[in-house]
């Protein structure tokens, strides 16, 4: 995997999962008369893996590199880079799509 994977701290930046919409519903809907969620994927168009992971590393990717020595972070980008190129094919023009799921909740009283 690579020099990073016995590194606590980078096993500490993976996120956690995000509570399913059920979850929420169940904590606001005791507050709320009304609990409206609804989970939509957006789909980026980005120039290709390179671009992915300059996209991700404004937020994703900052607990990562902020958890490396400053020597590991150009062969940790390139490891991710080409584990982000087997997951997203190029399309017919040569982008590749970033799928963005957002969630979406209102709660009203």
């Amino acid at each position: 995997m690579g020099p990073w994977a016995g590194n606590p701290a980078v096993a500490e930046a993976a996120r956690r999962d995000v509570p399913k919409p059920e979850t929420y519903y169940d904590m606001l809907k005791p507050m709320c008369e009304r609990v409206d969620i609804w989970h939509t994927i957006y789909s980026h168009v980005l120039a290709g893996s390179e671009a992915i992971v300059e996209w991700l590393k404004g937020s994703t990717l900052q607990p990562f590199l902020s958890a490396l020595e400053p020597q590991m972070i150009d062969e940790f980008l390139a490891a991710y880079t080409a584990q982000i190129d087997r997951h997203h094919s190029k399309r017919i023009d040569g982008q590749v799509l970033l799928k963005l799921p957002r969630l979406f909740i209102v709660a009203t009283q």
